[in-house]
């Protein structure tokens, strides 16, 4: 998708970019670096990339969602996916992102941010096709849950807002959910800030109670 986009000539395959940086010791860490990727079947390991090439290899990256959207002319992006895990179940969000896509015979790009665990995904479907859409949500749903069973978090960027909403009492538990809309309704009593958002019960309907006038100041 990147190749198309941008014109590039990247490998089309599974990739990891990654920058050292240090006065000291790197020499070691990139030798550890290489030695553990060289465990895992590893085809190309370039080093040394010129200013120039590391420019276009973060080009590349950078523009990876606009290369996604403009894949398909009939195919679009259902949500943007950001979920976060603990970096040791990285690979395996990326595999189970995959085996649901397969099974629901769905194209799901996958990128993002392995240094911190952070996992982009993009499921693209034909909107006019509800039954495409209908699975696209459930791959979409499905991965949410099992970043959520890994330990991990529904959003590691983008914030909860309304599409995530759902998944905070799965991730957090009820009684924590409880106290952070007890902040907001305290802080925000006639729901000003950002209106009908992640706890849109807190004001809207509700009486709001007016301060206690008992003099003081």
């Amino acid at each position: 998708m990147a190749n198309e986009y941008l014109g590039s000539d990247l490998p089309d395959a599974p990739m990891v970019f990654l920058e050292f940086h240090g006065n000291h010791g790197v020499d070691a860490e990139f030798d550890l670096c290489r030695s553990i990727f060289e465990e895992y079947d590893l085809s190309r390991f370039d080093a040394g990339a010129s200013d120039a090439e590391m420019e276009n290899l973060w080009t590349a990256r950078r523009d990876l969602a606009y290369a996604v959207a403009s894949y398909d002319p009939d195919l679009e992006p259902l949500h943007p996916g950001d979920v976060t895990v603990p970096i040791s179940a990285y690979p395996e969000i990326v595999h189970e992102s995959k085996r649901l896509a397969a099974e629901a015979d769905l194209l799901v790009p996958c990128f993002g941010h392995a240094g911190d665990g952070n996992l982009h995904y993009s499921v693209l479907v034909d909107r006019s096709d509800s039954a495409m859409v209908d699975r696209g949500e459930d791959v979409y749903a499905s991965i949410v849950r099992r970043a959520i069973d890994l330990g991990g978090t529904s959003t590691g960027e983008h914030g909860i807002g309304q599409g995530k909403r759902e998944y905070l009492d799965p991730e957090h538990g009820p009684g924590a959910v409880d106290v952070m809309r007890a902040v907001k309704r305290a802080l925000d009593p006639t729901d000003t800030l950002n209106p009908g958002k992640i706890f849109p019960e807190t004001a809207r309907g509700e009486r709001v109670r007016e301060p206690l006038d008992d003099g003081s100041t």
